[in-house]
């Protein structure tokens, strides 16, 4: 099956034709005809399965079926990197449509986000939290909404997301179409299933299962140990980029600046930094500009990063489901990756329920030679100085011989250069009468001035270093960034197109904070 066998607009077909979708995953294959239908839906299926492309496809259709001057379908989305990315997708696969869409997330600008809500943006990408804080100082306008899509359900819920979650829907019209995407299914999310869908159809992809293309692995490791682990499974495998998963925010700034310290380009996301680091950070790492990033399970899920390769899992974490989620983001478009996970003591109930879900795909290693050769090396240290400490008779007895010889052979080497310097001395001394007599300088003078030289040459050497550095540090940079920009895996957005998304999100100011903020929003 091909997305041309789908009776879609022609501008929507032309945005498929663009980014290089042109047959559909099995969740698109089965969701699309069930959304087209208008029928509400369930789909449980795993990250990394098209989950996105989905809800985006039938539902653009559908707007362009139907044109308003209204807001008709409200997106809901756990994390600002998601809803970020959703909307950049809406942008790519709409960019022949006229389809506009905006995000009301936190961290950007309030006024900017009200005036989009006010406006009649056709589709608007949120999440809960700002945009219940929108609507307690705006009178936001849902009457026209046809479709609302919650996507990762069971993060929302984990996230504490739920009882906005609720407020939202009971302001939307009960007459819409509720799409409902969620890796699992705990009871909470099946209750909100049955109190706002109706007769709900339901498609389950593949659910909690990780990719076979990614080859798992794991260590037994003392927590102080982890960090010499890390680097010499960035020196023994290969790899493109890397995502190093902690489980707590504190844990990941500290990783990273350890990273650092060792020479590791690393990057890091969390909670707690504000939308312009969190931005940054992650077209750093898409980019392959900081090839190593360090994260807390904020970039687990729905976060879509081409070649990703290695995954580590710093910490153990603490449900099965958030391992197939941290693990999902390699090994994506049947392309293979590898997944490693440390483990301590205080880790491994938690191991072993992962090892029992995922069975045999997950193999144990012993710590290899690369650790046991780094306090190797450490160990042998000391020895030159115990040999230095234990120096028998015999070898004192040369030693002051050896110095008797070196010291006649520095008495002759200076008789020889005094006699030099004598001679030196009468061939100047004939000279005098033609050239004027130069001033004569103390010792203390002289050797001021030599020192001088000495560091003015010292620095000449040095800045001559630091451009041969720079120069082929920029050239192996540039290098890295040609051959990474080589390769590509899936539907590839054009890179034009996902530049301009990209800008319009990043284009968004810092928030103005308090009265002004609320003054700023309600009459810009």
């Amino acid at each position: 099956m091909t997305f041309n066998d789908f009776d879609f607009n022609d501008e929507l077909k032309a945005g498929l034709r663009d980014i290089g979708y042109t047959e559909p995953t099995p969740i698109q294959e089965q969701a699309i005809p069930i959304i087209l239908e208008k029928k509400d839906l369930i789909g449980a299926a795993q990250t990394g399965t098209g989950k996105t492309g989905a809800f985006v496809i039938p539902v653009i259709h559908q707007i362009l079926e139907n044109p308003s001057e209204h807001t008709q379908a409200l997106i809901l989305s756990p994390t600002r990197e998601l809803a970020q990315q959703i909307d950049e997708q809406i942008f790519a696969l709409g960019y022949h449509t006229g389809i506009s869409s905006a995000t009301v997330i936190g961290g950007e600008d309030f006024a900017k986000q009200a005036k989009a809500l006010r406006s009649g943006i056709d589709i608007i990408v949120a999440t809960p939290g700002r945009l219940i804080d929108q609507s307690k100082v705006l009178d936001v306008d849902f009457s026209h909404v046809k479709f609302l899509v919650l996507d990762e359900a069971d993060r929302m819920l984990d996230m504490g997301f739920l009882p906005d979650v609720t407020k939202i829907i009971k302001k939307l019209p009960k007459e819409r179409q509720t799409l409902l995407f969620s890796a699992t299914m705990p009871d909470q999310i099946k209750k909100l299933a049955n109190d706002f869908m109706n007769d709900p159809e339901k498609i389950e992809i593949a659910i909690e299962k990780p990719s076979g293309s990614i080859s798992q692995k794991g260590y037994f490791v003392e927590q102080k140990e982890k960090l010499n682990l890390i680097q010499d499974v960035l020196d023994d495998l290969e790899w493109d980029s890397c995502i190093i998963f902690c489980a707590t925010k504190r844990g990941v700034d500290e990783l990273e600046r350890l990273l650092i310290k060792k020479g590791i380009k690393a990057g890091s996301i969390h909670g707690d930094r504000d939308q312009d680091e969190r931005n940054k950070s992650l077209h750093e790492f898409k980019s392959g500009k900081v090839p190593v990033i360090v994260a807390t399970d904020v970039l687990a899920r729905g976060i879509d990063v081409a070649d990703v390769s290695l995954i580590v899992n710093y910490d153990v974490p603490r449900q099965v489901d958030d391992y197939v989620h941290r693990i999902g983001r390699t090994g994506r478009y049947d392309k293979s990756g590898v997944a490693i996970t440390f483990v301590n003591k205080k880790d491994r109930r938690a191991f072993s329920a992962i090892q029992d879900k995922v069975g045999d795909q997950l193999e144990m290693l012993e710590i290899g030679s690369s650790n046991k050769k780094s306090s190797k090396s450490d160990s042998t240290k000391p020895e030159p100085k115990e040999k230095v400490r234990k120096k028998t008779p015999d070898s004192k007895k040369k030693t002051t011989k050896d110095t008797d010889q070196s010291s006649d052979q520095n008495n002759v080497s200076a008789k020889k250069k005094k006699d030099s310097q004598s001679g030196s001395t009468e061939k100047k001394a004939s000279k005098k009468k033609t050239e004027k007599k130069p001033k004569k300088l103390s010792a203390k003078e002289i050797a001021e001035a030599n020192r001088k030289v000495q560091n003015l040459k010292s620095v000449e050497v040095i800045l001559a270093g630091d451009k041969k550095v720079a120069k082929s540090s920029k050239k192996g940079s540039d290098n890295k960034q040609n051959g990474s920009s080589k390769k590509q895996t899936g539907p590839v957005i054009p890179a034009e197109r996902i530049k301009k998304a990209t800008k319009r999100n990043q284009k968004s100011l810092k928030p103005a904070k308090g009265f002004w903020g609320l003054i700023k929003a309600l009459f810009s």
